[in-house]
């Protein structure tokens, strides 16, 4: 039996049109925060199904029901476009019925919108989709799903060749530093008392919209861009500072700004790294995984951070064996909360697979959620002795950076970030946080967040071409060795199409 009540409370718009906005429980938020966070559109057309992958509260919900409202304001009736948040419903059976229903309703529309969020929640949703293109419905319908379990998006929506899925699939991450200082500049500079920093952040913003970054360009290019934005260091450090607290979840941003600005105490609110953590173990638990055991291999890697090891000193390490911690590293990573970065040997033009690895988590709110969590301090207590401890900070960054080196790149199944980015170790202790391999050239990046750094603090390795150096205040540019601030050149960096 189809649940009509639950139907038509999730599609408010049927009843209230273009003004839905106000009555929708995301969109009426969205009014009431202090940033409003545009994310890339993309295109889509009938006959093929998209995905949209990305982790718990980075706003996926949030972006389909702006999608609704340009479709409404566009143009499009509102009873031809249906929401569905799959997490209420207890199967597929369900689900199906729902969308029976609408088509029923809409027998003669030749152009419907349907957006089914958080799908991975279904057991076997893929079969839905396909029942979807094979009976023909994406021939007058749009679909586009989202999830947040990443491993079930990836393996089943491998059981879908051929059925417009293909090239379809794209990412929802938190917002990279570029887009937190594009989008929050406006904000900061309205509650700034001093007219010379206004002033400086209006030039910012309108100089940093002109210049970026991509690696597939020369180190001349690069330099040049670097030192476009330089004189604007001092604001950019204002923005990092912040961006190492709240990482780039549009809510927790909002709540850090609406406390600063109110001069309350303390970041944020703890409960949101609290939701954050549950999420993440209750996806954990979905894949029939036990959460104590998530909990010990994610201790392990805070315990660790920013060290190379083997997956089987970790196993060791929580008790486990070889498989099972491989297999829920790849859970996490294939939920967006950590980064398994491989190393690369130069001699088998591959990575070394049964080498030492590094994990990272994707933002640093995760970080400071995740470690308030096992150490049960508070989230800003937490966030607090990170901030005042150097070696761990640089460790934050050190991963930090090797997340936005990801999206800069990235496109689902066909360039995972294992095919283009590592970091190097060999047997004379000479080693590289990253390496990257652009236009078939090899490109080290080193972060030291530091007082000096120099083009010489960086071990040569005669397969790497090019050299970058993350510091904190040095800029050089000598031979193929450039030495940048971290937080100018993340500013500048740009991602790839498919990360929105």
């Amino acid at each position: 039996m189809v649940r009509i009540g639950e139907i038509i409370i999730q599609n408010p718009w049927w009843k209230h049109g273009e003004r839905f906005p106000q009555y929708d429980r995301h969109l009426s938020r969205l009014s009431e925060s202090l940033v409003f966070f545009k994310r890339k559109e993309f295109e889509i057309n009938k006959e093929n199904i998209y995905v949209v992958r990305g982790c718990r509260q980075v706003g996926k919900t949030t972006y389909l029901k702006e999608w609704v409202s340009r479709l409404i304001e566009g143009g499009v009736d509102p009873k031809r476009i249906l929401y569905l948040s799959l997490d209420f419903f207890a199967s597929r059976k369900e689900m199906r019925k729902a969308i029976e229903y609408f088509l029923e309703i809409n027998r003669d529309a030749q152009s419907l919108y349907m957006f089914l969020d958080e799908i991975t929640a279904l057991r076997d949703w893929n079969l839905e989709l396909k029942y979807l293109w094979d009976s023909g419905v994406t021939m007058r319908a749009n679909v586009v799903a989202t999830g947040s379990s990443g491993v079930a998006l990836r393996k089943k929506g491998e059981l879908l060749p051929g059925r417009g899925l293909e090239g379809n699939e794209y990412y929802l991450k938190p917002l990279s530093f570029r887009d937190f200082v594009l989008q929050t500049v406006d904000c900061i500079r309205k509650h700034s008392e001093s007219g010379e920093f206004r002033y400086a952040l209006k030039r910012l913003k309108t100089v940093l919209e002109n210049v970026n970054i991509d690696l597939r360009r020369s180190l001349d290019e690069t330099y040049r861009a670097v030192n476009t934005i330089i004189p604007f260091k001092k604001e950019l450090e204002y923005f990092f500072r912040i961006y190492l607290v709240t990482g780039g979840f549009p809510e927790v941003v909002n709540r850090y700004l609406g406390r600063r600005f109110s001069k309350g105490e303390g970041y944020f609110d703890s409960t949101l790294a609290e939701i954050f953590v549950r999420n993440v173990l209750g996806d954990v638990a979905k894949q029939g995984k036990q959460e104590t055991l998530a909990m010990r291999v994610l201790k392990e890697i805070i315990d660790m951070y920013g060290s190379r090891y083997t997956f089987s000193k970790l196993a060791r390490n929580i008790d486990s064996t070889h498989i099972t911690t491989i297999d829920y590293l790849e859970l996490l990573k294939d939920s967006f909360v950590l980064m398994i970065l491989h190393a690369y040997d130069f001699s088998k033009q591959d990575l070394k697979f049964k080498g030492a690895k590094k994990v990272y988590f994707q933002d640093p709110f995760i970080f400071h959620a995740v470690r308030s969590s096992l150490s049960g301090m508070d989230v800003n207590e937490a966030i607090s002795e990170t901030m005042e401890d150097e070696e761990t900070l640089s460790k934050v960054i050190e991963g930090l950076v090797t997340s936005h080196l990801s999206m800069s790149f990235e496109t689902p199944v066909m360039r995972e970030p294992r095919t283009f980015l590592w970091f190097y170790y060999d047997a004379h202790g000479r080693e590289i946080d990253n390496i990257m391999k652009v236009n078939q050239i090899f490109v080290g990046i080193e972060t030291k967040y530091r007082g000096e750094v120099s083009y010489r603090d960086v071990p040569e390795i005669s397969q790497i071409k090019r050299y970058i150096i993350l510091s904190m205040e040095n800029v050089e540019y000598k031979r193929n060795v450039l030495v940048a601030p971290v937080e100018v050149f993340l500013s500048l960096l740009t991602k790839s199409d498919r990360n929105l």
